[in-house]
C-alpha cells in the first residue's frame, strides 16, 4: 500500500471514531443522564468606562438618563448586625432587580430638573451618584461618586433621589439595603 493510502485511511477510521464517541455522548444527554455542572461566573467591568461624546447637540433641553458603559452588581453580607446588601446601576438589566428598577427610575425622572440657574450660566456635565436604600425604601445616604464638575448639576442629582418616597425593597431581594448607581447627564441644546 502506498503511504497516501494508508494515511487515508488512518483519518477516515479516526472520523469513524470521533463521529460514534459524539453521537453516544448526545444520546446520553438526550437521556437525561447528564452529570450536574457546577458553573461560576464572574463579571469584571469597570464601574465608570469613558462614553464618547457627539458633536451633535442631544434633544430635548431636559436632562435625560445615561446608561453607563458598564453596571456593577454585588451582593455583601456585613460581619455586623449582619447586614445583606447588594449594589446594581439604576440601568441594570438584571431580571431580578429589572421591575424594582424601572418604577425607581421613573419617580427620579418625575423630580430630576435642569437647575435654572445652571441653564443660565450654560453649565453641563455628568454626575456619577450612589444611594442606598433601606429595606422600608427610604434613602439612607447618597452620596457623588464622579461630579460634573458643577455644584449646582451634582446637587440637582442627589435632590433628584432625595426627594422621591420609594416602595420598600421586594422580599425575594432578601436584601437590608440596596445600594444604587446612577449616572445623571446634563447636555444644553444649541
Amino acid at each position: 500500500m502506498s503511504t497516501n493510502k494508508i494515511l487515508l485511511y488512518s483519518v477516515v477510521i479516526s472520523l469513524i471514531i470521533h463521529l460514534a464517541a459524539l453521537s453516544l455522548i448526545s444520546l446520553m444527554e438526550w437521556r437525561g443522564k447528564r452529570q450536574p455542572e457546577q458553573v461560576v461566573t464572574v463579571e469584571l467591568t469597570e464601574m465608570f468606562a469613558a462614553s464618547k461624546e457627539k458633536a451633535a447637540p442631544r434633544k430635548p433641553p431636559l436632562p435625560k438618563p445615561h446608561p453607563p458603559a458598564s453596571s456593577t452588581k454585588k451582593t455583601v453580607v456585613s460581619p455586623q448586625k449582619n447586614v445583606r446588601e447588594a449594589t446594581v446601576d439604576l440601568n441594570s438589566r438584571e431580571q431580578r432587580y429589572r421591575p424594582y428598577l424601572k418604577a425607581l427610575r421613573e419617580k427620579i425622572e418625575r423630580t430630576w430638573i435642569y437647575p435654572e440657574k445652571a441653564t443660565a450660566l450654560r453649565e453641563e456635565g455628568t454626575t456619577v451618584i450612589r444611594f442606598s436604600l433601606a429595606a422600608t425604601g427610604e434613602v439612607v445616604d447618597a452620596t457623588i461618586l464622579r461630579s460634573s464638575g458643577s455644584d449646582l448639576l451634582d446637587e440637582a442629582s442627589l435632590q433628584a433621589v432625595r426627594t422621591p418616597r420609594f416602595a420598600p425593597l421586594p422580599e425575594n431581594f432578601q436584601l437590608s439595603r440596596l445600594n444604587i448607581i446612577a449616572t445623571f447627564e446634563y447636555r444644553l441644546v444649541q
